[in-house]
């Protein structure tokens, strides 16, 4: 979650007005016929059903409810929705089986082996035996198109190295974010996608009075239908609409992307003044919750596959399962933490309402979820110390915030070294956040080391930043990133030089003219690029800050005269088309970075706009899995 550059007008008003407010639609294509049911032992969840068209007969032979075959959709792991020709699901009602159109628990049925017959039992508890037949011409399941030829690579590349691209900054659980009403949508639903892509209920049926939607996104009316038409989302500039689908993420990871690190992301402050909620604010057991949902996408996945493991979607937590995963040709996901008050480390009135054993507990639960990336202030100063300041009518309604949280107003001083804060509403050029570090932030430090974990200095005020580095570098730790350029680019230097990882923001190609807050990714590549130690083996990750209320990259401004052309070629080979979903096609010359599934479509806008530079910005994007595995192989390592 972040506020800069191009993301920061969309925070203005988003942050001061929480403060001061104290399924069935198109008609699908017919599939043909899977392969044959597979022998499963008695007893067992037929996981092997998944994608496959089937004749449901009970177990005398006579046909159930329903126009033709059916195809299984896996809901979950060894539970099935039955979808029939006439785009109808079989459902329990009352105790009978029926057909019906619109998606409900009732729909779902779990599927075990029962000798040659099959046991469904539905979500009341009801049970029947059925015998289950491979058929042909069924009819497919809505769902997002791929749009990838070519099968997703596996191994290293000739000298040994993971090759891919590295997520260093993404949030793929902020359906529960800030109450869980803010955000529309979800990254799956076990009923598909028309239930998972549902625009929110405030949104009313033209988009209004959608006061989130309006306040962080363009105002104005929007058409709200999401399958199958998609009309006005997701758009690279709308914050509030799902942007991170299962299967927009599957897009990306068969072009390409083998490493993600997804942070649970939480600000008590804005999830309490935010009037709507259907969840919880404390931001551990946010923490506690977005884990849990994740565990189930990761399920939800490896349903779609065919059972636990089969999905391209993996838990890392350590090198070897890191290079373990992106070596069989899967998506390595790594977990963190952005919260404002981690271990419960928020302050009042200048006093830390956390202690030292406080951080060892909260640390040792996050490590024991496999949690291995911290940030130890995010938007608001706290107990463990200073945060990196916004700017303009960003930065009142944060310093508003940051007094309801019990923090004070910002205090400024001159900055002292090379080293700049963002200049706060009421400051003037030159004047830093005076709070560094403070003395728990420091124990803070040291645990996370002791505990061999990695510390994302983004957010952290320059004074932090400057202190957690001296103390980072002192102990020779490696364990350092900046996930999404929310740290003055001066500490890059040092982040590299210590063994370090960069990802920055996943900014447009070129700078928008007229947008003064607007960055450009291709310069701050070759600021990073320069920072690097001389012979080093170079690579960088890249932040987008998905669905955390950070703007994507909008459309080239001269995307019309210099377009990028369909299909892209991938460095593996994969060849990737315009992307669909529902009838809506998305073009990044138009959409920009709409959603998770242009991801390749970006970067490959990155390499035309990179002109002579563009092969080595791609390339250095595509060393990203490689250089993440080797700061975690230097901090296993660390001291041993």
């Amino acid at each position: 979650m972040t506020t800069a550059s191009t993301r920061r007008p969309l925070w203005r008003v988003a942050v001061a007005v929480f403060a001061a407010i104290a399924m069935l639609a198109a008609p699908a294509a017919l599939i043909p016929t899977s392969g044959p049911l597979a022998n499963a032992a008695p007893g067992e969840p037929a996981y092997d059903l998944a994608g496959k068209c089937l004749r449901l007969t009970d177990n005398t032979g006579r046909a159930l409810p329903g126009t033709g075959p059916s195809t299984a959709k896996a809901a979950a792991l060894g539970a099935f929705l039955f979808y029939d020709t006439a785009g109808k699901l079989l459902t329990s009602s009352d105790g009978k089986l029926v057909r019906e159109a619109k998606p409900s628990s009732a729909a779902i049925w779990k599927v075990h082996r029962a000798g040659d017959d099959y046991r469904l039992t539905s979500s009341s508890g009801k049970v029947r035996t059925v015998r289950l037949a491979e058929a042909s011409g069924c009819r497919a399941f809505p769902e997002a198109e791929l749009n990838v030829s070519g099968e997703p690579h596996t191994g290293t590349d000739a000298n040994g190295n993971l090759a891919g691209f590295a997520d260093s900054h993404a949030h793929l659980m902020a359906e529960q974010f800030l109450g869980g009403a803010l955000h529309c949508g979800k990254p799956f639903s076990p009923l598909g996608i028309t239930d998972a892509l549902q625009d929110c209920p405030d949104h009313g049926t033209d988009g209004m009075p959608a006061l989130a939607e309006h306040i962080l996104s363009e105002p104005g009316p929007h058409d709200t239908q999401g399958w199958p038409t998609f009309r006005d989302w997701p758009r690279y500039n709308s914050l509030t609409h799902e942007q991170t689908y299962y299967r927009w993420l599957e897009r990306s990871w068969r072009a390409g992307l083998r490493v993600l690190n997804n942070y649970y992301v939480q600000n008590r402050v804005l999830c309490e003044i935010y009037p709507l909620k259907n969840q919880p604010c404390n931001e551990m057991d946010t923490v506690r919750i977005q884990h849990r949902n994740l565990l189930k996408l990761r399920d939800y996945i490896d349903a779609q596959a065919g059972g636990p493991g089969r999905g391209f979607f993996q838990i890392a937590t350590n090198e070897a399962e890191m290079r373990r995963i992106v070596e069989s040709g899967k998506l390595a996901v790594t977990l963190g933490i952005e919260i404002s008050e981690p271990f419960g480390c928020g302050q009042s009135f200048g006093k830390a309402e956390c202690s030292t054993r406080d951080i060892d507990r909260g640390l040792d639960e996050l490590h024991k979820i496999g949690v291995r990336q911290v940030i130890l202030t995010h938007k608001f100063d706290n107990a463990l110390g200073g945060a990196r300041m916004d700017s303009d009518l960003t930065g009142v309604g944060v310093e508003i915030g940051q007094v309801y949280a019990g923090g004070g107003l910002w205090q400024t001083e001159p900055c002292r070294g090379e080293l700049k804060d963002n200049i706060p509403p009421a400051g003037a050029p030159g004047q830093c956040n005076i709070r560094g570090l403070s003395k728990l932030g420091e124990y803070a430090v040291d645990a996370v080391i002791d505990r061999r974990m990695v510390i994302d200095v983004d957010h952290l005020s320059a004074k932090s930043s400057k202190r957690m580095l001296d103390i980072l570098t002192a102990r020779k730790y490696p364990g350092v990133v900046s996930s999404h350029s929310w740290t003055d680019d001066k500490n890059y230097k040092r982040i590299l030089a210590n063994g370090g990882v960069l990802g920055l923001y996943a900014n447009s190609a070129a700078k928008i003219e007229g947008d003064e807050m607007s960055e450009s990714f291709i310069d701050k590549w070759r600021i990073a690029r320069a920072a690097a130690p001389a012979g080093s083996f170079f690579g960088i990750g890249f932040g987008p800050d998905m669905n955390g209320l950070g703007m994507q990259a909008a459309p080239r401004p001269d995307a019309k005269t210099k377009p990028v052309r369909y299909p892209i070629v991938m460095p593996d080979g994969t060849k990737v088309s315009k992307q669909r979903t529902g009838q809506r096609t998305f073009d990044v010359n138009v959409d920009g970075n709409a959603h998770y599934g242009l991801i390749p479509d970006w970067i490959e806008s990155l390499r035309v706009e990179g002109g002579k530079d563009g092969d080595a910005i791609v390339a250095d994007l595509y060393r990203g899995a490689e250089v993440y595995a080797r700061m975690w192989h230097n901090v296993e390592a660390y001291g041993r």
